[in-house]
């Protein structure tokens, strides 16, 4: 059942610690081939965070070095990845990240300028392996909202826990279960669920996640129809399979993962069925996840995380290639 966690507990001070600060805080954002979002997302993380937090673009295997520019401009850090995948990208900003709590948020959203303190602070309780706050559409004026703060405990209360829009985890904690399955994910044929994955197995291994509706996130990239039906076939992809992972490996976590996807697939289905675009875009979501379920039935699956046998092609920087060349003909 659901823990509400809206004043401390005092029967569970053993379990508490300090509060983590800012300076204990990594701000990653995974980015490919949109640097024009990039540093407008990339502005309102400056003008949330303190000079002490440390903030870190991972470019996934973008095709031109604009990401490296407007991550210079920015003055913050920035790594690459040479193959494509939200998940992979996510994965090396773990690794590069050097302090103890990361919060991921994506280029196409703006941050709240008080988003940082609320989502961090239930870090507190030593139990708290993630935080997720709550996700805005650019056209909702609504902020942050005063509800109190949930605690989930229960593996499959992972699908309610957020969304990779504003997410935060303890990296060791998250690290040692070996961080996002990288099948899963944008890039990847398996186009999402990485996130909700990731907070299913924590939730799993006996760690908590709280929500916190008092920081939010606002995405500024509204979606035409076609591309809202495409996502849906991609979120439905990455669902599928990741529920055929569970079903084989934790069957038990696994069949009450699948029942609630399948009931608010269908729910949802129902409620859009009047709207033309909520209807599209659900059917499609729902033909992706049967999809999924059926191409990831063999994957291999080690811990709960499916085994990448065939990565992404490496991707270079085809403006460096081209230079590269035009000096080798001069030559």
């Amino acid at each position: 059942m659901f823990l509400l966690r809206s004043t401390p507990d005092q029967s569970d001070d053993h379990a508490h610690a300090v509060a983590p600060s800012s300076a204990d805080v990594s701000v990653i954002i995974c980015t490919r081939d949109r640097p024009q979002m990039l540093a407008r997302a990339l502005a309102t993380v400056l003008a949330a965070v303190p000079a002490e937090t440390e903030v870190l673009v991972v470019d996934s295997a973008s095709r031109t070095s604009d990401t490296l520019r407007v991550a210079n401009e920015a003055g913050v850090r920035y790594v690459r990845s040479n193959v494509p995948g939200l998940s992979i990208a996510r994965n090396i900003g773990l690794e590069n990240a050097t302090r103890s709590i990361v919060v991921f948020s994506d280029d196409d959203c703006a941050l709240d300028p008080v988003f940082l303190a609320p989502l961090i602070a239930p870090f507190s309780d030593r139990r708290v392996a993630a935080t997720t706050g709550l996700l805005r559409d650019e056209h909702d004026q609504r902020g942050a909202s005063d509800e109190p703060q949930v605690t989930l405990v229960r593996t499959e209360d992972g699908l309610d826990a957020g969304h990779g829009a504003l997410m935060a985890f303890r990296r060791e904690t998250i690290t040692g279960l070996g961080g996002f399955d990288p099948l899963l994910g944008a890039g990847r044929h398996f186009g999402g669920a990485e996130d909700l994955d990731a907070m299913c197995r924590l939730l799993h291994a006996g760690s908590r996640i709280t929500r916190v509706p008092a920081s939010f996130v606002r995405h500024v990239n509204t979606r035409n129809d076609l591309d809202y039906v495409a996502l849906n076939r991609s979120y439905g992809l990455g669902l599928g399979a990741m529920c055929a992972k569970w079903l084989r490996d934790a069957p038990v976590a696994g069949l009450a993962l699948t029942a609630r996807v399948l009931r608010r697939s269908a729910v949802r289905y129902l409620r859009g069925i009047r709207s033309a675009r909520s209807r599209h875009g659900q059917s499609s979501l729902m033909r992706g996840m049967w999809r999924g379920l059926w191409s990831a039935r063999r994957i291999p699956v080690h811990g709960l995380i499916f085994a990448d046998q065939h990565p992404p092609a490496v991707v270079g920087v085809q403006e460096e290639a081209v230079q590269i060349e035009l000096v080798e003909k001069a030559s």
